[in-house]
């Protein structure tokens, strides 16, 4: 069975993970769910999560080259939530609109664990002025990590105020 993930429930899936580990680093998650993290030549592919029956065992795949590999991280524990009962390999070979729905939500998923709204409040006196580039530079994340923030934090339960200010970001 499929499920489907709204952002919503992606957004609230991310803050129950750092609620368990007490945290957001995507190193410490993985070392606490006993997720082997694997850095190596991958041509192309920037990254992919990938499952051992046989040990019952989890390992995610990092291109070495990647400037960002804790953002490729994230992602494939997006997978790891989000789809790991799921054979994506295959789904994807099937179906582009589909695969392309699994990347969305493991994106949306990085997102939501690599910046947390307390983040962007946080930050708010310092950051209310600058542009989006700007933004994803100070947090030291890719651009659409902060586009996605920025166009959901309107959904969520932070107080007006705040919301005002975080829609002004240009």
């Amino acid at each position: 069975m499929i499920l489907i993930y709204t952002s919503k429930n992606i957004k609230h899936k991310a803050e129950s993970v750092i609620q368990e580990h007490g945290t957001n680093n995507v190193y410490q998650i993985s070392e606490n769910l006993k997720i082997t993290i694997l850095k190596s030549n991958l041509g192309r592919i920037n990254g992919f999560l990938q499952y051992y029956k046989e040990e019952n065992e989890y390992i995610i795949h990092v291109n070495k080259r990647s400037s960002q590999p804790h953002i490729i991280i994230a992602h494939e524990l997006g997978h790891f939530f989000l789809h790991k009962n799921l054979n994506t390999f295959q789904m994807e070979k099937c179906s582009i609109v589909l695969g392309n729905k699994l990347e969305h939500q493991a994106n949306t998923f990085a997102s939501e664990i690599l910046i947390t709204d307390k983040m962007l409040i946080d930050e708010m006196p310092r950051i209310k002025n600058w542009t989006h580039k700007q933004i994803a530079s100070f947090f030291k994340v890719p651009l659409f990590v902060i586009e996605h923030k920025v166009s959901q934090i309107a959904l969520s339960s932070l107080p007006s105020r705040e919301i005002r200010n975080i829609a002004k970001f240009a």
